[in-house]
């Protein structure tokens, strides 16, 4: 039964009231077929109100908003294996949404005039990333971070700014998070108040590597969230230049640098551009040789390289006891026939083990935090300390192993340079910078002949 107005005469309308009368109280609304007469008038279809007018009634959208609450809780709960199943390729989006309808109208008994605009709510979050998905579309936006309800931050080209977004509430936001990491099978609770992960599936554009910090942790009273987007489609050698990552000579060094075994770090902190560099060269390994790529989250691929290899972290979740961090990964690939080894991001003991395999025939290609290419020698003295009770001095001898240290910063590949030896009297090793502040040094390169 469709819900119609009755025309009012214009006498009608001329009626004479000692008190005000509201709009809306002009027009009788009652449920009639359309085309029926009622006192001699003929019925007009003005449709249903509903959801797509403008005229949305408060009362109406906290019903939409109480519904979609309640369907996002159900399928974050009772139903998230089914969530699960749709990550693995075994559900189908359109029996996700049959069952919300049907949860919708057979459980929730919801009117069906709030049904599409509930499951437009759902579908958002469940298949994207609700009012962040233009943001994650956004091909200039590198990084999204929800500091609080009204403060969500972007990087664009390098630069952080406000995004103008906000969640309605902290539940919203509560309920984001949650639905997030379900549909990417993470659990987020007190015990595992800090997750990091990544999904490679939502977005065709990016792979997204996501850090949640739960309100567990948190001095603000709820949770953050930070979002990094990888591109799926790697940026050719044209592009890099063009962005300015490196200059023209830069990357002819480190192409040939690559194809010649030599080993090799990537300094700088977040967002300098460490990955974008190591993905280029990944593609620029010779194919006759094979290597293993050991990530805590799955930012480096290859479309093009046939022999190599993927590994990824995987951290107890609850009560679990199952885990295979960075350490036991990376103590595996030295049981493998490999000729080239990688680490994603070396950050603790892990470390070690990576310089036994440069000092074993393997080429040796990793990332670290660091503030030079110098300095970020020391880091990787740091993180071997954990494991092993040598002295710096052997420890940086060590790493005499290794051939360059490449620095970036700010998306700019700032410096490049060589370990060519140790000195005994200083205790330190012997460096000759080739690049400083992108530009030549004018000493000539002893390692890439």
């Amino acid at each position: 039964m469709a819900l119609f107005k009755k025309k009012k005469s214009a006498e009608e309308q001329k009626i004479e009231v000692s008190e005000p009368v509201a709009q809306e109280e002009i027009s009788e609304e009652i449920e009639v077929g359309e085309g029926e007469e009622v006192d001699g008038e003929v019925t007009e279809n003005v449709g249903e109100p509903g959801i797509e007018e403008e005229e949305i009634g408060e009362e109406l959208d906290e019903d939409v908003k109480g519904y979609a609450d309640s369907l996002l809780s159900y399928f974050s709960t009772a139903q998230a294996k089914q969530f699960n199943n749709y990550k693995r390729g075994k559900e189908t989006k359109e029996n996700i949404l049959a069952s919300a309808y049907n949860h919708l109208e057979k459980t929730l008994k919801v009117k069906k005039r709030h049904i599409p605009k509930v499951m437009e709510i759902f579908e958002k979050f469940v298949f994207g990333y609700h009012i962040l998905d233009d943001l994650i579309k956004d091909m200039d936006v590198s990084d999204i971070k929800v500091v609080g309800t009204e403060d969500i931050r972007v990087k664009v080209k390098g630069r952080r700014r406000s995004s103008g977004l906000k969640f309605s509430s902290k539940a919203e936001l509560d309920r984001f998070i949650s639905i997030i990491a379900t549909k990417n099978e993470v659990n987020v609770s007190n015990i595992n108040a800090i997750q990091t992960f990544t999904d490679k599936t939502t977005n065709p554009d990016f792979i997204l590597r996501i850090t949640v910090l739960d309100s567990f942790v948190t001095s603000a009273g709820h949770s953050y969230m930070h979002i990094r987007k990888i591109p799926k489609t790697k940026m050719s050698k044209e592009q890099l230049i063009e962005a300015g990552l490196v200059t023209p000579d830069q990357i002819e060094y480190l192409i040939k640098a690559v194809r010649a075994g030599k080993k090799m770090i990537f300094t700088g902190k977040g967002a300098s551009g460490k990955t974008t560099m190591l993905n280029f060269l990944l593609d620029q390994i010779p194919e006759d040789m094979s290597g293993m790529v050991i990530q805590e989250n799955e930012e480096l691929f290859t479309d093009v390289h046939p022999d190599l290899m993927f590994l990824k972290v995987r951290m107890n979740s609850g009560e679990s006891k199952v885990r295979y961090d960075l350490k036991d990964l990376t103590i595996a690939g030295l049981l493998t026939d490999l000729d080239y080894f990688v680490i994603g991001e070396i950050k603790g003991d892990e470390a070690l083990y990576f310089l036994n395999a440069a000092n074993t025939g393997h080429v040796c290609l990793g990332t670290v935090h660091g503030e030079s290419s110098i300095k970020a020698v020391d880091k990787v003295v740091d993180y071997m300390k954990y494991a092993s009770d040598y002295k710096k001095v052997d420890l940086m001898k060590m790493l005499g192993s290794l051939d360059i240290i490449v620095y970036l910063e700010n998306f700019k590949c700032k410096e490049i340079s060589e370990i060519v030896g140790f000195d005994e009297a200083r205790e330190d090793l012997i460096y000759n910078t080739i690049y400083m502040n992108q530009t030549p040094t004018g000493n000539e390169s002893k390692v890439v002949i």
